[in-house]
């Protein structure tokens, strides 16, 4: 049994404090507890989370085997923050002020780990730095992480892990594995379904009722010639370009199930919304069905359905739950995750509402145009309500590699070398740190014009093969590791 005792001026400081530690001490699978003050229990191993100017009172204090002292939460909180990084023992360590001389020295952490890893939970810099890009989103060219060069570096989990080390110096007994059958990874292999081939009238149709909703000229025209084309060769196309079926058969070559996130957008729609109904009719394993019928489908067959938010849902709980109450009347699937449509999230108000409607994760929290950790960490991890100071009742899945990200001239417009190298240097990131590595693939970019966005995804499946790593849908991550938590807090 792990001890954490804290010492705070308040209920405030005491509940941030509890926050950071759970996120840390689930995934080393220890049993632990947390509690304020000090009391004189035994314990494996005890902890003391104090604050930096009372250090000197407990610097030679015997009862703790790991002192964490911690700053002023305000010191973070500076729309003018100037955090600066440099590495310790090869590990990326972010500060205020006067760089930290080591990680873990007479049984005392040497840096602020508890303000650092509140900071990047929470999002503070979503909430401090107010811009976005043209779809109302944090960039993150705008992070602090990207500036700092390690956005691509999953910074908490060697933090994690450099701990967990400590720990074990001291606990004999074996924690709870982090991931099933002691795998040394885990994988989420997931697809936004944001466009099905144009074999359905119904889809063509929909796209020519959308158009009409584009404000801009020339994006009409362009849109207005491509439907066009679609109508008259709507008879003749004798296959569509791409099928669903396609990423079934691969992923079922290697045992692999994955999450297909579908929209289920009512009438009224955004110009760049999904194109598709639930009862559009679409080729899968040699036959033509209902999405929705196929979708069913898929479930039984081990993948899962997830909700596709639309385009404004992300701020509009009443749209999302006619959505989600539409994908589940349709297909009767088990819908328990989300992912909003083109990465839209607001700090403020997204993990509100998919709390709000009882979904059990999100994983929205990724970049579209780089690839990486937009919180520096790459595990499940609970997210945190700072306007209101406590823990949302939602498991948040943070992604990691989007296809878009890599190729897409919004993206870094990458070869295929290049994108193969930062997907390989990503994986190994991950493998180094016992994470979680959420991958989300477009379907509708399989084979030409895009081939090699497909040799990219093949290859990272081969990769995940040769580790072993555990690869599973979404539903199935979050499930485990909502009991894993179970497990080992006693909160």
């Amino acid at each position: 049994m792990i001890n954490v005792y804290v010492e705070s001026p308040n209920d405030k400081v005491y509940n941030r404090i509890r926050y950071v530690m759970t996120q840390i001490l689930i995934p080393i699978g220890f049993p632990f507890r947390i509690v304020m003050g000090i009391k004189e229990d035994s314990a494996s191993f005890s902890i003391l989370c104090v604050p930096a100017e009372k250090l000197d009172a407990y610097r030679n204090d015997d009862r703790f085997n790991l002192v964490i002292p911690y700053n002023d939460f305000a010191l973070w909180t500076t729309r003018d923050l100037e955090l600066k990084m440099d590495k310790i023992e090869g590990i990326p360590v972010l500060y205020i002020g006067q760089m930290p001389q080591f990680l873990i020295h007479e049984r005392q952490v040497g840096f602020d780990l508890i303000n650092l890893v509140f900071f990047l939970l929470t999002r503070q810099e979503e909430y401090i730095y107010q811009h976005r890009d043209q779809w109302d989103r944090f960039s993150s060219t705008y992070s602090i992480l990207y500036d700092l060069g390690v956005l691509q570096v999953p910074i908490i989990n060697h933090y994690i892990n450099y701990i967990e080390s400590y720990i074990r110096r001291f606990i004999r007994e074996v924690p709870q594995p982090r991931w099933k059958g002691n795998a040394p990874y885990a994988v989420v292999l997931s697809h936004d379904v944001d466009h099905l081939p144009s074999k359905d009238i119904t889809i063509i149709l929909n796209r020519m009722v959308q158009f009409s909703q584009c404000s801009n000229v020339s994006q009409k025209v362009k849109r207005i010639i491509r439907y066009l084309i679609d109508i008259l060769t709507f008879k003749r196309e004798s296959e569509p370009r791409w099928k669903l079926s396609y990423w079934t058969e691969k992923e079922r070559e290697y045992g692999f199930r994955s999450t297909f996130f579908l929209s289920a957008n009512i009438s009224q729609r955004h110009e760049n919304d999904t194109t598709y109904w639930l009862s559009s009719k679409v080729d899968y394993n040699g036959k033509k069905a209902r999405l929705s019928q196929i979708a069913k489908e898929l479930e039984e067959d081990g993948w899962e359905i997830g909700l596709h938010g639309s385009m404004n849902s992300y701020r509009d709980s009443n749209l999302l739950l006619k959505e989600l109450d539409l994908l589940i009347n349709n297909t009767h699937c088990k819908v328990t995750g989300i992912r909003q449509h083109y990465l839209r999230f607001d700090i403020r108000n997204t993990w509100h509402i998919h709390e709000a409607l009882h979904l059990q994760y999100d994983t929205t929290l990724g970049y579209d145009n780089r690839i990486g950790f937009r919180g520096g960490i790459a595990l499940p991890f609970v997210p945190y309500d700072l306007d209101n100071e406590r823990e949302y009742k939602l498991l948040e899945i943070p992604m990691c590699i989007m296809d878009s990200s890599l190729f897409f001239v919004t993206g870094e417009k990458l070869d295929i070398e290049k994108s193969l190298k930062r997907c390989q240097n990503i994986v190994d990131n991950i493998k180094q740190t016992s994470g979680l590595l959420v991958i989300n693939f477009h379907p509708h970019f399989y084979a030409a014009p895009y081939p090699d966005w497909w040799k990219v995804y093949d290859s990272i499946l081969e990769r995940l093969s040769n580790d072993c790593a555990w690869v599973a849908n979404a539903s199935k991550i979050a499930g485990w590791w909502t009991e894993k938590c179970k497990l080992v807090s006693e909160e």
